[in-house]
C-alpha cells in the first residue's frame, strides 16, 4: 500500500463526522458499523470509545479507527486510524515516506487538522498509526 492508497483510507468527510460526534453517538454509529470495501468488523469497547477494526481475510490487512474520547459529551481530542499489515507487507517506511504520507494526509484534510505519522513493527504484524487532532 503506497501513500496515495492509504490517503484514501481517510476521507475529510469521515474525520469531519467523527469529531463532530459525542461518544455516545459514536457508540451508536459503531453499532451499525458496515465496512466500505465489505471486509469483517470488529467492535472493541473501551472506556475511551469503541474502536472499530475492519480486516480483509484475503490479505491480512487491518484497518483499525479509534477516536479518543476523554469525556461522553464532548467531542473526541484525538482520532487513531491504525494500518496491521502481515510481517513484509507494508510499505518501506521510511522518513521520506513517513513526510510525504503526513504532507497528502494533511491536504487532504485541510488545515483545521493536524496529522502525524507513526509505525511499529512485531512478529505478528508491521503498523502505520496515523493520529489525527483538530487544530482550532
Amino acid at each position: 500500500m503506497n501513500v496515495l492508497q492509504i490517503k484514501s483510507l481517510v476521507s475529510k468527510a469521515t474525520v469531519g463526522r467523527i469529531f463532530a460526534m459525542t461518544r455516545s453517538e459514536w457508540e451508536s454509529h459503531v453499532r451499525e458499523w458496515v465496512s466500505p470495501k465489505r471486509w469483517e468488523v470488529k467492535l472493541t469497547p473501551t472506556e475511551s470509545g469503541s474502536s472499530v477494526t475492519e480486516h480483509d481475510p484475503a490479505t491480512g490487512l487491518e484497518l483499525i479507527i479509534r477516536p479518543y474520547y476523554d469525556n461522553p459529551i464532548d467531542p473526541p481530542e484525538s482520532l487513531f486510524v491504525q494500518i496491521h499489515y502481515p510481517p513484509g507487507k507494508g510499505p518501506k517506511f521510511t522518513t521520506e515516506f513517513r513526510r510525504d504520507l503526513e504532507y497528502e494526509l494533511g491536504r487532504n484534510l485541510g488545515p483545521e487538522y493536524s496529522v502525524s505519522v507513526g509505525h511499529a513493527k512485531s512478529p505478528s504484524f508491521e503498523e502505520i498509526e496515523l493520529t489525527i487532532k483538530k487544530t482550532g
